[in-house]
């Protein structure tokens, strides 16, 4: 063999590795296999669309833009919005094997569909496309992402000091010296935009944000941007809180494009016609309120908390929708929030008649609300507006000193699971109250803590500690225990939920379903299939919502309501 055919031999053998290397770290669900980080949470079951994880993309700290895609880097990974057809694409998230390491640098591809993504110690190239995620070892920190203007475009990456050029294909190749600036193509950084556009340093609140009267008054902070490559008039920003904008810089024209939930985070969850609205855990330090995720995922909509009602750093414990009001109990308070245009909002506290300020539950009616707190029910008109202002509309209190954990309408019957058990008050009335009474049964779980509460067509479930109880509302039927819900596989209880063709448990450790129809039971547990505890359950016809810590799992359910 000629040293001529050896060289080819090897030129061969090193794309055969490259190529190699590029196909087994495709996406989960994608290409032949999935790579050493593609199995995170999520990884275990089910295509990509059938199992999406939106988490919070409210801080944008980088921004790079393709001849087709936006890419925006978050908390929760990088949400990726296609201009051609203006609608998002499922974000990218460890799920599908991005690491959680911090991004250092983000470029998109000026030759092919595709953003390049500095991370300490490599370099990932991600194709949306094909779904297939590339990484390159390289040593230090990538800082500078450029492209060689010859040949196929391959990157140059600087990390540490040193460049290194990265092909197509995943293979790295040290550079001896520095490459020559009019030999690369420079993605615009932030500072380009702002020496193109001053307007953008000097006047940013002018062009991104509209601001309400009653809403706290910030100033917007624009903390990435990169330009389109080949539309003059559109540039993308990044922002602090604010989310990701698109500008047109020739007629000073904003347009903001909110993309996954307000903050990180969901403590509970409540249905809408089409999608579910979200209340975060309280974590952020800029911004609080309701995040509304759309059945399809294109669909956002945030509802910060105003200047009388703050919402900053207030975790939410139960969420219920009724009509255009969404009432909200949290750990300071009842709150409730218009979701029509105007988008007001109203809170009770202990000084307002409350007994507690954390409010654990809460049931509505269409003259008002109860609300379950750590000391006790109490019952709050929806018409305070006119009320008595002295009152504001808070009437009857019960079970004084004593946490109400659930409630739960059937009927009229109001049904409350307390530290001390289960209990029910046929028709109660918010201003006398009712008769409490206690359900029919020797089961001892039935005096424990009952923790979570639910109801379809004739069944009604209560969750301990230690048993899942299915009894009859309209009673005279001994309660009977769900053996196939069964409590240890979860941990601590958080929730229960039923439909017409399924029964969930979720819990610190996961979640169990079970079918209705035949009992075919599966369990999703942490942190192999979910990534965090599961606070809160929510179903529809077509998808099942989870809120968790690290953001809202939307997973598509069968004809029989199971998973795939």
């Amino acid at each position: 063999m000629t040293a001529r055919q050896l060289r080819v031999a090897g030129v061969l053998a090193a794309l055969s590795v490259g190529v190699l290397s590029w196909t087994s770290c495709a996406v989960s669900g994608a290409g032949a296999g999935s790579g050493s980080d593609a199995s995170g949470p999520l990884g275990g079951f089910g295509r990509r669309e059938e199992r999406q994880r939106i988490g919070s993309f409210s801080n944008v700290q980088a921004v790079a833009v393709s001849r087709r895609y936006v890419f925006a880097a978050g908390s929760s990974g990088i949400a990726m919005y296609d201009r051609l057809m203006n609608r998002w694409l499922p974000p990218l998230t460890r799920d599908d094997g991005l690491s959680e390491q911090q991004i250092t640098v983000l470029a998109g591809d000026p030759v092919e569909d595709a953003m390049w993504l500095g991370v300490p110690g490599g370099v990932i190239l991600y194709r949306p496309l094909t779904e297939q995620l590339q990484r390159t070892i390289v040593t230090g920190v990538p800082d500078l992402i450029a492209f060689d203007r010859a040949g196929t475009g391959d990157a140059i990456v600087r990390a540490g000091g040193e460049w290194t050029r990265i092909s197509r294909v995943g293979i790295a190749t040290p550079m001896q010296r520095p490459p020559l600036a009019n030999a690369l193509i420079l993605p615009r950084t932030l500072n380009d935009l702002y020496a193109q556009f001053p307007t953008l340093r000097t006047q940013p609140s002018l062009l991104l944000r509209s601001q309400q009267s009653d809403r706290p008054l910030r100033s917007v902070q624009i903390i990435s941007g990169a330009a389109s490559p080949e539309r003059a008039s559109e540039v993308w920003l990044g922002t602090a809180a604010d989310g990701l904008f698109r500008l047109d810089p020739a007629f000073m024209q904003s347009t903001p494009l909110p993309y996954g939930l307000l903050e990180p985070g969901v403590g509970a969850l409540a249905l809408a016609a089409d999608g579910v609205w979200a209340a975060g855990l309280g974590l952020a330090f800029d911004r609080g309120g309701l995040s509304f995720v759309g059945s399809d995922l294109q669909r956002f909509r945030w509802i910060e908390g105003t200047i009388a009602v703050p919402l900053v750093g207030v975790r939410g414990r139960s969420l219920v929708t009724r009509a255009s009001r969404a009432w909200l109990g949290t750990d300071r308070g009842l709150v409730r929030v218009r979701l029509d245009g105007a988008q007001a909002m109203q809170s009770w506290g202990v000084l307002d008649g409350l007994p507690d300020e954390r409010v654990l539950s809460v049931a509505t009616r269409d003259d008002g609300v109860w609300a379950g707190t750590a000391r006790g029910l109490v019952y709050v008109s929806d018409s305070s507006d006119s009320r008595n202002v002295r009152t504001r509309g808070v009437g009857v209190r019960l079970l004084d000193n004593m946490p109400v954990h659930a409630l739960q309408f059937t009927g009229d019957t109001l049904w409350m699971g307390t530290e001390a058990g289960l209990m029910a008050i046929a028709t109660p009335n918010g201003t006398v109250g009712g008769v409490v009474s206690r359900p029919v049964g020797n089961d001892p779980a039935l005096r424990r803590p009952v923790r979570a509460l639910a109801w379809s067509d004739s069944v009604l479930l209560a969750a301990t500690d230690d048993a899942v109880l299915r009894l009859s509302p309209r009673g005279g039927v001994e309660p009977v225990r769900v053996d196939l819900l069964d409590v240890r596989l979860v941990g601590r209880v958080t929730k229960v939920a039923i439909d017409d063709r399924t029964m969930w448990l979720a819990g610190a450790d996961g979640v169990v379903i079970v079918s209705r129809r035949d009992g075919a039971t599966r369990v999703l547990r942490v942190p192999g299939d979910l990534p965090g505890p599961v606070l809160d359950v929510a179903a529809d016809r077509d998808y099942l919502w989870l809120g968790t810590p690290q953001g809202v799992i939307r997973l598509r359910r069968r004809g029989d309501g199971g998973l795939p």
